[in-house]
């Protein structure tokens, strides 16, 4: 609108001016031109400065509306880059990247991988209250690994009575009745309160239909004292210094649980059996 009221009168002017000078030449051709008339010069002048004016800014107007359009198509057409749109490379899980010395650590002397399938083992107490707090999630969660993948349990000198539960782990194997009795053995020493000592620890195994003289003499058997040495020079070799720690491949050791809890703990090791996950195919 501001626009059309400024050009019109200036138009209009014009006009009237050129036909006042075309009547004048046909008159007479050796009559002189008479000059405009002084109100007639003010208002051409008039015109000409608010022609002259307006013409920055008609052209900043018309500037900033093609900017304007440019910035409104890039926006309509632009695709935010985040590093949640990034895919992962191919093979490994969905999600953040673990960070070396943050999630996990290669181990100093890591183990060659054998087999078909990649190696994933807890180092857990029984006396260990996070083992206890993450057993739940860790059952659920080694439902569904694949079929390439290994899981185990490894007891570890740590927690409440780490010498006597150790054994009994291995006892228990021997027995045929540590898979049954696994997740039990937990719920008896923190939520239970039946194994408060070392005394407890056959009568307790005893519900599993074991005499309790045999599982004791069990415990303290070469075999089981063989298997809590070498179980604890294993740990030594990985470098383990509490519980829970996952070792993967004998090559990695996933840290112990964070404020993150077992999600960002098991993405990890996900991360890192996509990783060996190679190495087995040569096998």
């Amino acid at each position: 609108m501001y626009k059309r009221a400024v050009v019109q009168p200036t138009l209009l002017i014009a006009t009237l001016l050129l036909a006042t000078a075309c009547t004048a030449n046909q008159d007479s051709a050796s009559q002189a031109s008479a000059p405009p008339p002084a109100s007639s010069s003010a208002a051409s002048s008039a015109a000409a400065s608010a022609d002259a004016s307006t013409a920055p800014a008609e052209a900043a107007g018309d500037a900033a509306a093609s900017a304007a359009t440019a910035s409104a198509a890039a926006d309509s057409t632009a695709t935010p880059t985040t590093a949640n749109a990034i895919p992962p490379p191919k093979g490994m899980p969905a999600g953040p990247t673990p960070v070396e010395g943050t999630d996990y650590n290669t181990i100093d002397t890591p183990e060659q991988p054998t087999g078909d399938k990649v190696q994933v083992t807890e180092v857990f107490g029984f006396g260990c209250i996070h083992c206890s707090d993450l057993q739940p999630d860790l059952v659920k969660w080694e439902k569904t690994l694949p079929s390439d993948v290994q899981f185990s349990y490894l007891p570890g000198p740590f927690g409440g009575m780490p010498d006597p539960l150790m054994h009994a782990f291995y006892a228990a194997q021997a027995m045929g009745i540590e898979e049954k009795s696994h997740d039990s053995v937990f719920k008896a020493v923190f939520v239970d309160k039946k194994i408060a000592g070392p005394d407890d620890v056959p009568k307790f195994y005893a519900t599993f239909g074991v005499d309790p003289k045999v599982f004791s003499s069990t415990m303290q058997s070469f075999a089981v004292n063989a298997r809590v040495a070498a179980a604890t020079d294993q740990e030594r070799r990985w470098g383990v210094t509490g519980t829970p720690t996952i070792i993967v491949d004998g090559k990695y050791r996933v840290q112990q649980l964070k404020a993150d809890g077992a999600p960002a703990m098991f993405h990890t090791i996900e991360w890192l059996v996509a990783k060996q996950r190679p190495e087995h195919a040569k096998h």
